[in-house]
């Protein structure tokens, strides 16, 4: 099983729903709706699901009573195909971040630096994030 992951940092300048929205425009197949079941109690998040190839998305919020600069935007997929096959399943974005490439020493496919890069070049100033 290749487990896949991707975190990046993405402005905070937009309130949270609209980069939600703004995100499910540029990635494609995925549509970021609010977490309303508590999973995620300490901070508000958007959730997205690719159903094609079951990678999911989570945009993290800021916590109540914090300030900070950025969203953490998460996503997350396993599968048993090769990188190159799974990569098939997307078109646009998410088809052009999933390269081939080694894993991590976590045993992840770490795509944080490309994912960034892909959002960056699409107008949403993104970094990777800190492990």
């Amino acid at each position: 099983m290749k487990n896949i992951l991707a975190k990046v940092e993405v402005s905070s300048a937009l309130p949270l729903e609209e980069m939600a929205r703004e995100l499910s425009a540029i990635i494609g197949g995925a549509t970021f709706e609010r977490e309303e079941t508590g999973r995620f109690e300490e901070v508000p998040a958007f959730v997205a699901k690719d159903n094609k190839s079951g990678m999911a998305f989570v945009l993290f919020g800021i916590p109540e009573g914090e300030t900070c600069d950025a969203y953490t935007l998460q996503c997350s997929a396993e599968t048993e195909l090769s990188i190159p096959e799974f990569s098939r399943n997307f078109f646009g974005l998410m088809s052009n971040v999933l390269v081939e490439k080694a894993i991590n020493a976590r045993g992840f496919f770490d795509y944080s630096n490309e994912l960034a890069s892909a959002l960056t070049a699409n107008g949403i100033s993104a970094t990777k994030s800190a492990p």
